[in-house]
């Protein structure tokens, strides 16, 4: 019985990959979906939030969609064209403030701040 099972499980695992890979696209798209609804709803929200925030969603993007991923400062500010430190800090600052994002700061040169979509 139990080889049966193995065989099973053997035989129909990619099909169990791709349903669980469709489960994450979908999850992935409701919460991209969300994000942006709360940046474009929120009238407090000026345009550097807003592309603070796709710069966020872009790089959330790239590192597969996982609920905690690193960022860089440089590489945000250049994607959201954000020229100024006190433009980026201020914008994060109230991104955590509105319950959008967690935001851990590293001071570590090469590893990054770590960020989460609420």
């Amino acid at each position: 019985m139990e080889e049966l099972t193995i065989i099973a499980q053997q035989k129909f695992r990619p099909y169990l990959i791709d349903i669980m890979k469709e489960e994450q696209i979908i999850h992935t798209h409701q919460k991209i979906s969300q994000i942006v609804n709360s940046l474009i709803n929120d009238n407090t929200f000026q345009t550097s939030h807003i592309s603070i925030g796709l710069a966020l969603i872009h790089e959330f993007l790239l590192n597969g969609g996982s609920e905690f991923f690193r960022i860089s400062r440089r590489k945000i500010m250049k994607h959201s064209q954000v020229k100024s430190l006190g433009t980026y800090h201020r914008c994060m600052k109230e991104l955590v403030k509105k319950n959008l994002i967690t935001y851990n700061p590293s001071y570590h040169p090469k590893l990054g701040s770590e960020v989460s979509f609420v």
